[in-house]
């Protein structure tokens, strides 16, 4: 008996060595050289970096309003949830963009932890936890997101872990995890849009899928889980509809209001008249119901396309890796596998739930028309992935002979690790050059000039041909926030600025002035394509070269 417990003790030990050794090789992969790659730093991590750095100084965001539950940049209205946890390191590192990827690189990591938890408590097998969390640390996708100041990755996280909660309530008929687990998955709200009608749907459905489970427990439970069920869908309906700016960017992009859908629908009617259909037919075909299902089909299958989860990636495009999937290659036949064998098991009620989690996940982003296929809005489906692989993984190996099972780990674990290699080696080397203008690189650069000049000029004309650029200007800079708030922003004007700061919509405001170009000394920074001037033959010029050796930007020094 004391062998046995002896026994037991040393394979628990080897099991969390094991994870621990996982837990902190995923840690390195994702803090390794974190502010120099990705390469370049979004306008949409400038925003979070800096409003973080508000929040700090003044408690209040860039547009002054005082601890937000939601931040405008761009009329996205984006979950305020990382800007504050952006606060902590700000204050230890300084605003850089370490301090502003940290959140994501952390919370990455401490996912692969809350993965195997979650894997366990679904099958009750530890060796299956390892494996997932194995895949998850060095999966291309998470690698990629946990390094981008990405919000969706810190909701996972609490997603992950507020269903590991969940799952060991139904098992044990706790009435306390459930609680927990309710309040953990809120949390996930107030970083991104998506859990928002994921969780509760996902909620939903696993309480009906285990509804024999649920038979068996006492009454008490059963009206809290029901409660706690109407009480998670009424934080999600008040956060999205009660609260100025909850339904964010998606008024912006969803299918029902875009106008590809309504482009669509009118078109097909118009080709109708022309080739003579009857008006009856025409409206019972074409009609914004069938147009709607239909954009919404075809964006959902786009998420289980080959090409998006294995050989290209999704959008936005500056999270995509060149010639990388989201995931490995080598996991398709287990994901095959494990998806077949979960379907047709019939041991345990509760592992399904992966499926359905797998099924729910892109919901969401199906019901949107912007950058189709989205890594952010289905970010929630990929963790599935890697489990159902994992799944299949161990169903292989042990219908295998010991000998036939380790060679075939081995090789596995080989191509495995070959694909990863691979995909560092696209990380940093190919993505550093692979069209470099999507993650504004050269900005930095270009604002390290700028500062070595800055008392020197009255203003600084900056062009807008990248689009929003002020955040990364407020954040090289470390612009006061006291300043800016009073001062107000530029971001909904064609020509603004704030400070020595005057942005303009010309490609070349050097040679393009127009009568609202400030006057007196000014620095102007140019797109870096623009055609040599004469005018321009006695000015100082100095050109910011991307990664790829292209132009960013042309300095024209009054």
């Amino acid at each position: 008996m004391l062998l046995r417990k002896k026994g037991m003790f040393n394979k628990h030990k080897i099991i969390f060595l094991s994870l621990g050794v996982i837990f902190f090789v995923g840690l390195f992969i994702r803090l390794n050289a974190l502010s120099s790659f990705p390469v370049g730093f979004h306008q949409d991590e400038a925003s979070v970096g800096y409003n973080g750095y508000s929040l700090l100084i003044t408690g209040k965001d860039e547009n002054n309003n005082p601890f937000p539950l939601y931040i405008d940049m761009f009329g996205d209205n984006r979950p305020s949830g990382y800007h504050y946890l952006t606060i902590i390191p700000i204050m230890l590192f300084g605003l850089t963009e370490f301090s502003t990827r940290l959140p994501g690189a952390i919370f990455g990591s401490l996912t692969i932890i809350a993965f195997f938890f979650l894997t366990h408590a679904v099958f009750k097998n530890k060796l299956l936890g390892l494996v997932s969390s194995l895949l998850l640390a060095l999966a291309p996708w998470h690698v990629s997101l946990s390094r981008a100041s990405d919000e969706a990755i810190v909701a996972l996280f609490f997603i992950v872990v507020g269903f590991t909660f969940f799952i060991h309530s139904i098992r044990n008929n706790s009435k306390k995890q459930m609680i927990i687990g309710t309040f953990i998955l809120i949390v996930s709200f107030f970083f991104y849009h998506t859990p928002r009608v994921f969780v509760p749907l996902l909620f939903f459905i696993a309480l009906i899928s285990c509804f024999p489970i649920l038979k068996k427990t006492n009454r008490e439970y059963k009206i809290a889980c029901i409660f706690l069920f109407l009480f998670i869908s009424l934080i999600a309906f008040v956060l999205v509809f009660s609260i100025p700016g909850g339904t964010g960017r998606f008024g912006q992009v969803n299918i029902f209001s875009n106008f590809q859908t309504v482009f669509f629908q009118t078109q097909q009617i118009q080709e109708d008249a022309i080739a003579q259909s009857s008006y009856f037919a025409s409206r019972f075909f074409h009609n914004k119901i069938t147009n709607v299902l239909l954009v919404f089909i075809s964006n959902y299958f786009d998420y289980f396309g080959l090409n998006f989860l294995f050989t290209k990636g999704g959008l936005p495009i500056w999270y995509s890796i060149p010639r990388q999937g989201l995931l490995y290659l080598i996991e398709l036949p287990f994901i095959a596998i494990g998806m077949y064998q979960l379907i047709r098991r019939k041991v345990d009620l509760i592992h399904v739930i992966p499926l359905y989690w797998l099924l729910i996940g892109p919901f969401v982003a199906a019901i949107t028309m912007d950058d189709v296929p989205n890594i952010n809005r289905s970010l929630v489906m990929f963790p599935m992935f890697d489990l159902v692989a994992a799944f299949g993984f161990l169903y292989v190996v042990n219908n295998l002979k010991r000998k036939q099972g380790l060679l075939f780990i081995l090789l596995s674990v080989s191509a495995l690790l070959v694909s990863f290699f691979y995909f560092l080696h696209q990380y940093y080397y190919n993505a550093k050059t692979h069209n470099p203008w999507y993650r504004n690189n050269g900005f930095k650069a270009m604002m390290e000039e700028v500062k070595k000049s800055y008392n020197s000029y009255d203003k600084v004309v900056i062009t807008k041909y990248q689009g929003g650029t002020y955040p990364l200007v407020l954040f090289y800079m470390k612009f006061d926030p006291r300043q800016y708030q009073k001062e107000g922003s530029p971001k909904s004007k064609e020509y603004g600025g704030f400070g020595k700061f005057f942005f303009v919509p010309q490609d070349c405001p050097s040679v393009q002035t127009t009568d609202k170009t400030p006057s007196g000394r000014i620095l102007f920074v140019d797109y870096g394509g623009c055609k040599w001037d004469k005018s321009l033959a006695f000015k100082k010029i100095t050109f910011i070269d991307r990664e790829d050796r292209s132009k960013a930007f042309r300095m024209v020094y009054e």
